[in-house]
């Protein structure tokens, strides 16, 4: 028929302009992801070199580091900068790799931006929706209206399912992500217990921290997952028809989650317990939102169906 096909041609050229915008909202999105990262460095570089200095001065001679001396103050001031100094160099650390990550997903948002003429999608557009308007003046005048109402939320229906199941998709990538910091704690949590309760020694001490590393890895993997998980559930939030919203604004801010200070090269035991704590935290709000995807998900799909019944029925009249 040959509405069916204007529709599929419609179809086609309405998810192209809707990529269009996306990748758009996505270039935005990830310009205000990497300034922020470049304000970070900046910011945290600042007040690690603040440290430092006091450091220095602590090192040097004067009579109030040797009245700090005699009353053990001394001590306790130096292990207190030097773990502000560890937690800020791994803030740092962090955000020169989510600004590295970034510049990835800028770039090939801005490829992908190129390779695609809007101008050229919208006039096909135009000429297309000429085309249907002629067709149901000549055959279905009086249900012209509301066969394009249901065409339009048909539409988005199904672009919604599109972007719904590329969200769950990058949902389940943070998961995975997190199940590795995860287990990576749980090893470097290990270590901690052998060195610092059994005496395990330099050896402990040594695998302990390559632990602690390999963790900060993959924390910042995690990381960079649920950005990408938090900017779909944006896309999606964009999206709506007439009796079907998805709303995420209920949804846990997963941009927010920053594991900048949950452990650093000096952690005890207790610091990596609470840093595990934290992602087993994420990964039950992100088991959750999945969830709700998934509800609204199934709900979509029940809605396209019945929009199919209802123009179907539509044309046996």
């Amino acid at each position: 028929m040959e509405w069916k096909q204007l529709q599929n041609e419609q179809e086609i050229i309405h998810a192209q302009l809707r990529n269009v915008s996306r990748l758009n909202e996505q270039k935005r999105l990830i310009e205000n992801q990497l300034e922020r990262a470049q304000q970070d460095i900046y910011k945290h570089s600042i007040a690690l070199n603040h440290i430092r200095t006091k450091l220095d001065k602590l090192e040097g001679f004067s009579f109030m580091n040797m009245i700090r001396t005699w009353t053990g103050q001394q001590d306790e001031l130096r292990a207190e900068r030097i773990d502000k100094a560890a937690v800020l160099e791994l803030k740092i650390n962090e955000a020169k790799k989510m600004q590295e990550d970034l510049t990835i997903d800028l770039a090939q948002a801005e490829s992908k931006l190129t390779q695609i003429n809007e101008q050229h999608l919208q006039e096909a557009l135009n000429k297309l929706n000429a085309k249907k308007k002629g067709y149901l003046q000549i055959h279905e005048p009086e249900q012209a209206k509301k066969l394009e109402q249901l065409a339009h939320e048909e539409i988005v229906t199904k672009q919604l399912i599109i972007e719904m199941k590329e969200a769950e998709e990058a949902g389940e990538n943070a998961l995975t992500m997190l199940g590795q910091a995860a287990a990576s704690l749980h090893s470097a949590n290990g270590f901690s217990t052998w060195d610092t309760f059994l005496g395990g020694g330099l050896i402990a001490t040594h695998l302990k921290h390559d632990a602690l590393n390999q963790s900060e890895n993959y924390l910042h993997d995690a990381q960079i997952a649920l950005q990408r998980f938090h900017n779909e559930l944006l896309d999606i939030h964009d999206l709506s028809t007439k009796s079907l919203h998805v709303e995420t604004d209920g949804f846990v801010k997963f941009a927010d989650y920053f594991f900048d200070d949950i452990f650093s090269a000096w952690s005890v035991h207790s610091k990596i317990s609470t840093a595990r704590e934290q992602v087993s935290r994420v990964q039950d709000d992100v088991h959750n939102t999945i969830w709700r995807l998934q509800d609204k998900h199934h709900k979509a799909v029940e809605y396209l169906q019945l929009l199919e019944r209802e123009k179907d029925a539509i044309f046996q009249l």
